[in-house]
């Protein structure tokens, strides 16, 4: 689902890549794949990590939308027995107190630390794709902001 629901605009983006070159258009499936994943889990750790993001929409929007993002996820498997973090998902709460309980406790489980550690790890794949597919300058730019991104959510 993750790959549909983001991959779209990068399969328009990597699909001019793809009709510029004399390679199978197959062979861009993968870095489509790892783009739009790795766009996903970046924006599920910017949602609940950063200061810009909460003034431009609002505080934890994933946590008021009940959203079961990467972060959350991990949260939610790295204590099975903790529900607090399934209750404030319930709740689908606008509280801002609550929502900061949610985020602690995350960062308690290094749900963050794991978010930004499989990014990094997707982010390699990214540059070996487009390197193995003859480069290309302004994707590796791209990344490049979106990375920047996930290290000012620190």
């Amino acid at each position: 689902m993750v790959l549909d629901k983001t991959g779209w605009l990068f399969r328009l983006a990597v699909g001019l890549m793809a009709a510029f070159s004399a390679r199978d258009k197959s062979e861009f499936r993968e870095l489509v794949d790892q783009l739009a994943l790795y766009f996903q889990i970046r924006d599920d750790l910017v949602n609940l990590k950063s200061d810009e993001y909460a003034l431009s929409k609002s505080y934890c929007e994933d946590l008021t939308e009940g959203k079961f993002s990467y972060p959350i996820l991990h949260a939610i498997r790295a204590r099975p027995d903790d529900t607090r973090l399934l209750n404030i998902l319930k709740q689908k709460t606008e509280n801002i107190d609550v929502k900061k309980h949610a985020v602690e406790f995350m960062e308690s489980v290094g749900s963050f630390e794991k978010t930004r550690a499989a990014l990094a790890a997707i982010k390699g794949d990214i540059a070996s794709a487009i390197a193995a597919l003859g480069g290309h300058d302004q994707l590796v730019k791209l990344v490049e902001k979106l990375d920047a991104q996930v290290a000012e959510s620190s």
